[in-house]
């Protein structure tokens, strides 16, 4: 056994171990209390914690995986596009999550529908929610699953179906066993490790590939476009513009992101997480994505973009430290599983069943809890099984769609006291049917070349505004909820 594969086992073994920790606390909390724990950790988690969460949640294989593996096979460009991410800690936390956490305490809200059901009250907005969110975060956690497998792989030599067994089988067992509690306590250590892992590879590859000069000479020499900042035109100025929408400012409504203003302990940790989380997500994506189009001036011809990470990690630095690297990579994605097993568990088993059984048991619901989570990771990784190569635009088709059905409620639902449940409704399937006539029978909406997503979340924001105006505004006690005053009449 070398030292990668080594050094690789003993970090999950740590989270295994961390799960099983994690199952006793969880068990030993009051069945009446168990949603609050398994969903938000208790709602005690400090500004580390909570700074990784919303890191590690927004940084996915995206970052981990297919950003090295986009920008090695469109150069600095996606460099460019890929970094318009790094400020979205900060839009989520500060503007966003402020208000989410202190209504979250006052309606007692553990799970992201839960702020939906305070701010709207109807029954039909957690129904179709819960499919959507179902629908998008399945596709986009079956991409994490390929990713981990990928590094796998490559660390350990052994097939992909292997591979993708044993990464999955960390997060079954600190996600289902301890929920928010295991990922929380799991989180710790992956940051740790993923930061420490991205900073090392990207001076690893650097130095391997002779420094800077020697290596933009190279890639000029194969594609002079690879240093454009549109591929040669290939990305038009709209597409960037559209794309650092969705990947910046858009993502406020992604649920994924959420968990961390569900469980921040006091305004000290949550500050701390915005500039915190702001720092971590800039340090992961430069040097992952750097390291990824310069590793193009090491192995011109790789057959798959998306194994260039660990490729690197296995290449141009010691087998030790390649495999703390490759752990980090693993880390990162499996940060990113958990957060979107979470969000899905609490949208069926407590939020969908319980509209659908509202007679529902605490020990029902903690049952239907493990239940939902197990099945909905072991779909996930049936779908990696189909194993697609180029993972970032699966993961940018869900991040669209989800945004589609949920900036515009989310957002105006939180600042905006006019804005009512007929408009969210409304504005919910506007977004998606754009978003889907884009897709397919309609490429034409993609205006100017733009990702279909801006036009179906700008369009789900106008329908928001014009529907709520024109239909019956909320009742007072959602307005004392939520602004702590009536508005005025």
């Amino acid at each position: 056994m070398n030292w990668a594969i080594f050094s690789f086992l003993a970090y999950t073994a740590i989270l295994i171990a961390i799960g099983i920790w994690s199952y006793r606390i969880v068990e030993k909390v009051p069945i009446e209390k168990y949603e609050k724990e398994f969903y938000a950790a208790g709602r005690g988690l400090g500004g580390i914690v909570v700074a990784l969460i919303i890191a590690g949640g927004l940084a996915s294989a995206g970052t981990f995986i297919a950003g090295p593996g986009m920008t090695y096979a469109y150069g600095y460009s996606w460099v460019l596009l890929n970094n318009f991410n790094f400020f979205s800690s900060l839009l989520f936390l500060g503007p966003i999550g402020i208000v989410v956490g202190i209504v979250a305490r006052r309606v007692n809200a553990v799970t992201y529908l839960d702020i939906f059901k305070a701010r709207y009250q109807s029954k039909a907005i957690i129904v179709i929610l819960a499919f959507l969110v179902t629908v998008f975060l399945l596709p986009y956690m079956a991409t994490q699953f390929v990713g981990a497998a990928r590094v796998i792989s490559q660390m350990t030599g052994m097939g992909y179906l292997v591979s993708l067994a044993l990464g999955s089988l960390v997060v079954l067992v600190y996600c289902v066993l301890g929920g928010m509690r295991g990922t929380s306590l799991a989180i710790l250590i992956q940051g740790v490790v993923i930061t420490v892992g991205c900073i090392m590879l990207f001076i690893g590859t650097v130095n391997y590939a002779g420094g800077f000069k020697k290596s933009t000479e190279i890639i000029a020499a194969q594609n002079i476009n690879f240093l454009s900042p549109t591929m040669g035109g290939e990305f038009s100025p709209f597409f960037t513009f559209s794309l650092a929408c969705m990947i910046g400012y858009f993502v406020v409504g992604m649920p994924h992101a959420m968990l961390a203003a569900l469980t921040y302990k006091n305004t000290r940790a949550l500050k701390r997480g915005i500039w915190m989380g702001g720092i971590l997500v800039l340090i992961w994506t430069i040097c992952l994505c750097m390291s990824g189009v310069i590793g193009r001036a090491i192995i011109p011809n790789l057959a798959v973009p998306d194994e260039i990470a660990p490729w690197l990690a296995m290449h141009v630095m010691p087998e030790a430290l390649g495999g703390i690297v490759l752990a980090g990579i693993v880390a990162g994605i499996q940060t990113t599983v958990a957060a979107m097993a979470i969000i899905i568990t609490s949208s069926i088993a407590k939020n969908l069943l319980k509209e659908l059984k509202p007679d529902l048991s605490p020990r029902e619901a903690k049952l239907a809890s493990r239940l939902t989570m197990g099945s909905c990771l072991t779909i996930a990784i049936g779908i990696a099984l189909l194993q697609p190569e180029l993972i970032q635009w699966i993961i940018l088709f869900s991040i669209g769609g989800l945004e589609a059905a949920t900036f515009g409620p989310i957002l105006l639902g939180m600042f905006w006291k006019k804005g009512n449940h007929w408009g969210a409704i409304a504005s919910i399937c506007t977004g998606m049917i754009i978003y889907a006539l884009a897709n397919t029978i309609i490429p034409q909406l993609r205006l100017w070349g733009a990702h279909p997503s801006f036009l179906a979340v700008i369009t789900s924001i106008i329908v928001y505004v014009i529907v709520s105006l024109v239909t019956p505004k909320p009742s007072d006690e959602i307005v004392r909820t939520f602004w702590g005053k009536l508005k005025k009449t």
